[in-house]
């Protein structure tokens, strides 16, 4: 009796035209999840086999570096084309740039050979401290080489408690552990970066010492290493004024272009499942200004990809450093992510990993420093895609193909034939690919993701 009072409701349901509809398709739904479940149990698969590939040619890439390595400790660099006893001051920045790279593929401080290393950057530092020739990209990099050996774990620890008024996240800072003279070495760098700011421009440039330095612009891939570096100075409890960040912002934001094509800011689609094709991957969030940076000031010279994404780093590094200082208003936040959403668009409308993109058309060197930077961006940004591309599936993929099966190494930018500078050599070329490949960039502490880039309170123009 108990059993067909419960079937009893059950038989009528079935005739509801509505239960009836959901009854009929339940097949169809059953074989819309199998699809979709089969194509995520495939890109999961798929995906280990990708990273294990990837993990195969940062540990040759590894090695590669250990066996350039000099008695000395440094590895090859411009001095070596130089008569005896004379002096390259990047030098310090190439090998600085090795040590970075070694800490962040999981190289100890312990490591012989990271140990050798540092000792040759740490040596080259204090000579070319006293013939003042510390330039803002080494002083930068090597900042940033010992932040990564020695603060390897997060600074900050995210609690997340959900209730019924939405989501609340508290943190709590974990210190960072510098041994004593690594410590105090750090607060000098960071000194020399804050002092090395262009007071008029707001942006930093080579050399970078501004006692004695030759009359120059303020540059955009400069202003970008000196915020990278006195960022994670920052995160480690050093002071920088607010005033630091704030014109930096300003130099950034009148450096980028003031107009540009329209384009759309194209978000996937919450909706969209893999295996099914109902429902497209992508939507538009509106359109956009694609609008990018150069390197020197005044838009001297076409809108790079390199620079984009210098642009675009330096940009979501001081809406951070401001965020955490509580002196970033909404109308302040709104124009740094106006920035960032346009620049987005840019990178997304010239987007390529084969070449330095320049818009409107062609390719300019530092192509290896471009694909590193897109990595920054993504990291510093949230930004998962660039337009309809997966940003680091398809520059990983290019750097796989490009590395050198013999010795895992990847060539000097002249030697494939392509428009190359002098100093994109085999070390910095295989530094930049590893950088990029291990996804070396230390997301933001408090985040800085423009709110259109998830779709959601975009401004269409």
């Amino acid at each position: 009796m108990r059993r067909s009072t419960l079937l009893a409701p059950l038989s009528l349901l079935l005739l509801v035209p509505g239960h009836a509809a959901r009854a009929e398709d339940a097949p169809g739904a059953a074989e819309r999840r199998a699809k979709v479940e089969a194509a995520r149990r495939a890109l999961d698969e798929e995906r280990r086999a990708f990273d294990e590939k990837v993990n195969q040619a940062i540990d040759r890439g590894v090695a590669w570096l250990r066996k350039r390595q000099k008695s000395t400790g440094n590895l090859p660099a411009f001095g070596d084309k130089l008569p005896p006893n004379t002096y390259n001051p990047m030098d310090l920045g190439v090998n600085a740039l090795a040590l970075l790279t070694l800490a962040k593929c999981g190289v100890p401080p312990e490591d012989p050979a990271f140990e050798k290393l540092k000792n040759w950057c740490l040596a080259d530092y204090a000579k070319m401290k006293g013939l003042r020739k510390v330039m803002v990209y080494t002083a930068s990099v090597l900042l940033l080489a010992l932040d990564a050996a020695y603060n390897r774990g997060e600074r900050e620890e995210s609690e997340v408690a959900r209730d019924r008024y939405g989501t609340t996240i508290s943190r709590r800072k974990t210190p960072c552990r510098y041994p004593g003279p690594i410590a105090s070495l750090v607060d000098e760098l960071a000194k020399f970066l804050k002092g090395a700011q262009d007071r008029k421009s707001g942006g930093w440039r080579y050399p970078g010492n501004p006692v004695g330095a030759p009359p120059g612009d303020a540059d955009v891939s400069n202003t970008q290493y000196a915020l990278l570096g006195l960022n994670a100075a920052a995160r480690c409890g050093t002071t920088v004024p607010v005033d630091t960040w704030m014109k930096a912002m300003e130099f950034l934001l009148r450096e980028q272009e003031k107009d540009g094509l329209s384009g759309d800011l194209w978000v996937e689609n919450a909706a969209w499942e893999p295996g099914l094709d109902d429902v497209p991957r992508w939507q538009s969030a509106g359109k956009r200004k694609a609008r990018g940076w150069c390197y020197l000031p005044g838009q001297k010279d076409p809108a790079t990809g390199s620079m984009t994404t210098a642009g675009l780093a330096g940009l979501a590094i001081v809406k951070e450093r401001l965020l955490d200082a509580g002196k970033c208003p909404p109308d302040l936040a709104r124009r740094i992510d106006t920035a960032l959403l346009d620049g987005l668009v840019w990178l997304s409308e010239a987007f390529t990993v084969t070449d330095n993109p320049v818009m409107p058309s062609g390719g300019a060197p530092w192509h290896y420093y471009y694909l590193y930077g897109l990595e920054r961006t993504g990291a510093l940004t949230g930004a998962r895609y660039l337009g309809r591309h997966d940003w680091y599936r398809e520059g990983a993929a290019h750097l796989l193909a490009a590395q050198d099966p013999k010795d895992g190494g990847w060539a000097e930018a002249a030697a494939g034939g392509r428009t190359s500078d002098e100093h994109e050599s085999a070390v910095t070329q295989t530094c930049f690919a590893l950088l990029f490949l291990r996804r070396s960039t230390s997301p933001p502490v408090v985040p800085v993701q423009p709110p259109g880039l998830t779709g959601a309170d975009s401004a269409p123009r």
